[in-house]
């Protein structure tokens, strides 16, 4: 593709964007308290690492994995709404059940693996849901899954450090 025809497709989808209704308050502060979880599970992995207690680093690493593996299905569940909503084809459907299918055999990589694998699908996920997306969304919709996704990607580098400094507090699949 060209860089004419990117930009006239990105004017496309900027135009098409401005029929949509506009992204909620509650929708943006919802998106970003899904980021608690996240904080919350690297704080007890950290915590656990510092004070050479097993139990939460244990607690913190498999409930940042579990959660990240969740909330990757979910965008795909989000991808699925829009897909619908647009009256889209089937290799939307398709692009919709790939985070999930993704996400869960991630989960029975060694903690290291599963995290660079997790990461590297909500890299993904947010492509396919701001730069090769040509449904419609909701202004703001596309700005906020590029700081959110960023957000999230950084926290799996943060439990990779961790990772890596402390382990990962699981036994390796």
């Amino acid at each position: 593709m060209s860089g004419l025809d990117r930009e006239a497709r990105r004017e496309y989808m900027t135009v098409q964007d401005l029929y949509q209704p506009p992204l909620p308050r509650a929708a943006v502060w919802l998106t970003w308290s899904g980021l608690l979880p996240f904080l919350a599970a690297l704080l007890a992995w950290g915590a656990g690492g510092v004070l050479d207690e097993p139990r939460p680093l244990a607690i913190g690493s498999k409930a940042f994995l579990v959660y990240s593996a969740v909330i990757l299905s979910f965008l795909g569940g989000v991808r699925w709404g829009r897909v619908m909503s647009a009256g889209a084809g089937a290799p939307g459907y398709v692009l919709a059940v790939l985070p999930s299918l993704w996400a869960f055999p991630a989960l029975f990589l060694p903690a290291l693996y599963a995290l660079a694998a997790l990461a590297a699908g909500f890299g993904l996920a947010l492509w396919f849901d701001t730069r090769a997306d040509a449904l419609p969304a909701t202004p703001g919709f596309r700005q906020l899954r590029r700081r959110i996704s960023a957000a999230v990607i950084a926290a799996h580098g943060v439990a990779m450090g961790l990772c890596w400094h402390f382990g990962g507090g699981l036994a390796p699949a």
